[in-house]
């Protein structure tokens, strides 16, 4: 059989087997409801949560593990973290990539994260979904304007809560854990100044704040209510020496601003955007994108949202999607937008206290952050 009659029954395959008129959905909470669609033949194995984000007792909020950008824990045990205050967990999904290797800052996302919103996390080049004021879903990219203004200097950038690279500023929040587990550099703590707004730190906002030390050891410890500006060793020379007591001006700008949002997170790439596939023709340069693999996913339209796992790597249940099917996919469910989450051992669909689907490693993987929809408490 011809690669293209291939790729067709693949695709007539999608159409056939999760088309919205067709999936049988059932009922998990008032305005929530789930699926498990499976499609022997290629195999396929779907799992879709959707509900009605008209209403106002349903919402989307981000978790991050452990409560710190360092460290790793399972979609489970992030859901059982989740405080009593911040609702009722329903249903989640894993959520962005993030730095897995055993590094200082393993569990960094890679892209932007905004959980209650708190700036966890500052935006890669990679798309970002976000829910504004009014509950409404929005997907593009975000760009950072952030600036420090240091005394008798130029406004410089920096990076927030992710690693010093030696040439560069990062601003680091005690969010991130307990010290800034750098080994050099400069690392300036600040304290705020006046009565403006201050932690934890929020997109759009701007921070007037004092120097109350100066480290040149690396690894400074983070207490609460402070911040500290960490400054890598080749750029030192090109800034002008500080002292104690100076001011200094940090402002966490974003374009679109994000001013005011409680749930975003990173991913990649958008899959479908004004109900058009985004990737129905295979590229050279990301060949990853027509490997089946299991996937995570975040779609929706005018007034409902799909949380969609499809599992991989697992022979005679599942062989996973490419990004072109994916797309399919989530078009098929009656999505108008869609973004892809991180997927490979990452995902995973946890429902009304249970994982519901399998997993492609033995056990269920340690990841950065979730997505999870939550009732009013």
């Amino acid at each position: 059989m011809s690669r293209i009659w291939r790729a067709l029954i693949a695709l007539l395959s999608i159409l056939f087997s999760a088309n919205a008129s067709t999936v049988d959905y059932a009922s998990v909470a008032p305005g929530v409801s789930y699926a498990h669609v499976v499609n022997p033949t290629v195999p396929w194995s779907m799992h879709i949560t959707k509900f009605d984000y008209s209403r106002h007792d349903l919402h989307l909020i981000t978790t991050h593990a452990k409560g710190t950008v360092f460290g790793l824990a399972t979609v489970k045990d992030q859901v059982a973290a989740i405080p009593k205050s911040a609702g009722r967990p329903i249903a989640a999904v894993n959520g962005d990539f993030f730095l897995i290797e055993k590094k200082p800052y393993q569990g960094d996302p890679r892209g932007l994260q905004i959980l209650d919103g708190e700036l966890v996390s500052g935006p890669s080049r990679d798309i970002v979904f976000w829910v504004d004021a009014l509950g409404e879903p929005h997907m593009d990219t975000v760009t950072p304007k952030f600036k420090l203004k240091l005394p008798h200097g130029k406004p410089i950038d920096f990076g927030l809560n992710e690693t010093r690279l030696d040439n560069a500023v990062t601003l680091l929040t005690p969010t991130l854990g307990r010290s800034t587990r750098t080994s050099n550099g400069l690392e300036v703590v600040l304290r705020p100044e006046g009565s403006g707004p201050w932690l934890p730190v929020r997109a759009g906002d701007k921070y007037p704040a004092r120097i109350t030390e100066i480290n040149t050891n690396g690894n400074t410890t983070l207490h609460p209510g402070e911040l500290v500006v960490s400054i890598g060793p080749k750029l030192i020379p090109r800034l002008p020496a500080l002292s104690n007591g100076e001011h200094v001006d940090v402002s966490l700008s974003l374009s679109p601003p994000l001013k005011g949002i409680q749930t975003a997170i990173g991913g990649r790439p958008a899959l479908v955007r004004n109900g058009k596939n985004l990737h129905r023709q295979p590229s050279v340069k990301t060949d990853h994108m027509n490997q089946r693999n299991p996937r995570t996913a975040i779609g929706w339209n005018n007034h409902e949202f799909f949380m969609v796992v499809v599992d991989g790597r697992k022979p005679g249940l599942s062989v996973g999607m490419t990004l072109p099917e994916l797309a399919s996919l989530m078009i098929d469910l009656g999505c108008k937008d869609a973004m892809n989450l991180d997927g490979g051992g990452s995902t995973t669909m946890w429902l009304k206290g249970k994982v519901v689907n399998h997993p492609s490693e033995k056990a269920e993987r340690r990841v950065a952050n979730c997505l999870v929809l939550v009732a009013n408490p």
